[in-house]
């Protein structure tokens, strides 16, 4: 081949080889960026969400305190419950003993009086908690009501004439689902997010099952993992498909 012709065939193949190289670190670039971005959401958000089930508990810390400083009585429960409710408390309870005695609000939620540490359903992980002197969180299941919550669970102990600790009985909130984590949803769904939230199935098993999700796929998700009491949370979210002009 003539030099030439030579000559500007290498500078042509040069130039393909330049134009996929640029378009290959813009493509790398941004999909790095896409990543990074969606872990500091995921982040953000995951945290956003662990506070929002600590204010839960906190109910139950509430409970728990004026147990322990009136040596396990609760005068006038219905006003105390009252004013600890927010939007998405189902209801706020007590079990003595394991065994739930009051509900607030009582009204639709008969059923829930129940002896936990003997329940086929309830009775294993209430063990745990009991034994365990940790906060479980439960669920989602189905409320009477048509929706669906997850149950927090907080052992409460006192100290007996000999100095003794013993087992008192449970704290308990009732979250909604999906309510309570009703602001950091509205907040992904407006940029665009699919999403899901899981938890370990138990404290004692590895094995996670999805408590809410959006509709759509999630496509080489990034996730945000977080402890609540004895239990495993993970938040994921996919990169976005395009970044944000």
């Amino acid at each position: 081949m003539k030099k030439k012709t030579l000559v500007p065939l290498i500078i042509f193949l040069l130039g393909i080889c330049l134009v996929g190289f640029i378009v290959y670190k813009t493509d790398t670039h941004e999909k790095n960026e896409r990543h990074i971005t969606a872990q500091l959401n995921a982040t953000t958000y995951g945290e956003r969400i662990k506070n929002e089930i600590a204010s839960g508990i906190e109910i139950t810390d509430a409970l728990k305190q004026i147990l322990i400083s009136e040596n396990g009585e609760i005068n006038q429960f219905d006003t105390i419950a009252e004013n600890l409710m927010s939007a998405s408390i189902e209801s706020v309870q007590l079990a003595p003993d394991g065994v739930v005695t009051d509900i607030y609000p009582a009204e639709g939620n008969e059923a829930g009086k129940i002896d936990l540490i003997h329940d086929k359903d309830r009775g294993e992980i209430s063990c745990y908690a009991r034994d365990n002197h940790t906060v479980i969180t439960q669920g989602p299941f189905e409320l009477k009501q048509g929706d669906y919550g997850i149950a927090v669970r907080n052992p409460v102990y006192l100290t007996d004439t000999n100095k003794q600790e013993y087992f008192w009985g449970f704290t308990i909130v009732i979250l909604r689902v999906p309510d309570i984590f009703s602001d950091s949803i509205y907040a992904l769904s407006n940029f665009g997010y699919e999403y899901r939230i899981s938890k370990t199935a138990s404290p004692w098993s590895d094995t996670y099952k999805v408590i809410y999700q959006s509709d759509g796929s999630l496509t080489q998700p990034v996730s945000y993992d977080f402890k609540i009491g004895a239990e495993n949370w993970r938040f994921e979210i996919p990169p976005p498909k395009r970044m944000a002009k």
